[in-house]
């Protein structure tokens, strides 16, 4: 016999058992295709391609479950962005206008863990990746009477174009001097008054604006701070730039030693060279707008003097101010653009020279001379040899005649003459350019394509995925086809 406990216990068992049949019997079943929990996995490739101006999009994936976030930590290439799409992917987007590798750093995140992911982005372009450009702007002689005449000038007419690319149809974009300047570093047209040098520095009338495609209009000199430069351009991406002026400060009581320009308003006392001082302001293209000039702690650390071959400066240089000689020593302190403007006897704007004793027996001889200095130190600086372009070309063709000539669809300036840019003419001129680059091939010659500064601008702008400014948006030429090794 039980007893009561046992039969008790008993009881109790068969209930549990008969509930726990009945359990089995009407429960669900088990889905055998459930995922298991999981912290997330980065499933999609870690590098992604794109090409400069061409838009792209690449998908990030990561496997969770239960679906990660997923997000980009850190800044990204301009023109690129960066979505979660909420279902395990993401995507990486956009339009890149500056080639190079980027590391882009990503973390997918749900409830049981993050991942992170080094992604890295290269964008290609058709052109070389060239981050040091140097331009050497030369005066008033026409290709005749240089690069047609390499008995006057055989380091510039021979030799440059033996060791890079010679632009056989290269012209100015006006005369006189100034407006040349001001196109090749902003992309304004010629006007009246930069058509006369600025003999007085002068002002835009107050209200003359800038038309939609940002030409500013009327006559005058200092250009308002809503018109800017490839300096201010490169100064927004992060890049340097630097205006190498020779003589600047040789004399104090013409100009300062460092961002040198007359006050608004009056005469321009540079306007001739003096003994021992040839900077002359209208080769300056800086000092002619007001977003250079209106900081003057900017202005006088980019705007300096050219110094010696040893790196010797006027005496009123301000300290820590380098010449190019200097900078020219280490990647490092080279600007991304140098520009480089000789002084009046140098550059072949005066002859006889009253600045200096007249090395040669023409101005084409005095650009000579002054080339066969300086090049050799720049091409052979850690800069050009890893990245370089330097471009040597002049203003205008004032000589042996005035040639007012002008290609590749330039179009009259709103503040013109009513002759045109070229005062007598549509532009400033046949002068022919020389190229060097490790990116070139030595002894091509460029015939049959047109250039103009504004192509130089916008080649400039080109490589460093900058947009293009005034009327360097209507030129079809740029320095690519043709000129860079494939």
């Amino acid at each position: 016999m039980y007893r009561t406990g046992q039969v008790r216990a008993m009881g109790a068992a068969a209930v549990l058992i008969g509930a726990a049949t009945l359990l089995i019997q009407f429960a669900q079943p088990v889905d055998a295709g459930a995922k298991p929990l999981s912290p997330p996995v980065f499933s999609s490739k870690a590098a992604a391609k794109a090409k400069v101006d061409v838009p792209f999009a690449f998908t990030v994936k990561a496997k969770a479950n239960p679906i990660a976030a997923i997000t980009e930590i850190g800044p990204l290439p301009v023109g690129v962005t960066f979505g979660d799409n909420h279902n395990g992917t993401a995507t990486l987007s956009g339009t890149a206008p500056l080639a190079g590798t980027y590391t882009i750093c990503l973390q997918a995140a749900n409830g049981l863990g993050t991942t992170d992911q080094t992604l890295t982005l290269t964008v290609k372009s058709r052109l070389p990746l060239i981050r040091h450009v140097f331009v050497i702007m030369l005066e008033n002689q026409g290709y005749a009477a240089t690069f047609g005449s390499p008995a006057s000038d055989p380091y510039l007419a021979t030799t440059l174009p033996g060791q890079g690319a010679l632009l056989e149809n290269y012209y100015g974009t006006g005369h006189f001097s100034n407006d040349n300047y001001d196109a090749f570093v902003s992309g304004q047209p010629p006007n009246a008054s930069s058509q006369l040098d600025c003999g007085t520095y002068s002002e835009f009338p107050p209200g003359s604006g800038q038309d939609a495609q940002g030409i500013q209009q009327g006559t005058g000199c200092i250009y308002p701070s809503a018109v800017k430069t490839v300096a201010d351009q490169l100064s927004g991406e992060g890049l340097s730039t630097k205006g190498y002026m020779e003589d600047m400060g040789n004399v104090p009581t013409r100009e300062s030693a460092t961002c040198g320009h007359p006050a608004p308003g009056g005469a321009d006392p540079s306007f001739a060279a003096v003994s021992g001082d040839g900077y002359a302001t209208r080769h300056d293209p800086f000092v002619y707008f007001h977003s250079i000039i209106d900081n003057p702690a900017v202005c006088n650390q980019s705007v300096v003097p050219l110094g010696t071959t040893t790196g010797a400066l006027p005496a009123g240089t301000p300290a820590g101010v380098t010449g190019l000689a200097t900078d020219l020593a280490s990647i490092a302190t080279t600007p991304n653009l140098s520009f480089i403007t000789p002084n009046l006897c140098n550059d072949g704007h005066d002859y006889p020279c009253t600045n200096q004793p007249t090395p040669s027996t023409s101005a084409a001889g005095d650009v000579n001379s002054f080339l066969a200095t300086w090049v050799p130190l720049i091409t052979s600086s850690p800069a050009f040899q890893k990245d370089g372009l330097l471009e040597i070309t002049f203003d205008e063709a004032e000589s042996p005649a005035l040639d007012s000539t002008a290609c590749c669809g330039e179009t009259p300036g709103p503040g013109a003459s009513a002759g045109g840019n070229g005062i007598t003419g549509p532009g400033g001129g046949r002068v022919g350019a020389v190229l060097l680059s490790p990116f070139i091939t030595p002894g091509k010659v460029i015939k049959r394509t047109a250039f103009n500064h504004y192509s130089s601008l916008a080649s400039i702008e080109d490589l460093f995925g900058l947009a293009r400014l005034g009327e360097a948006k209507t030129v079809a030429t740029t320095f690519d086809r043709g000129i860079y090794t494939k």
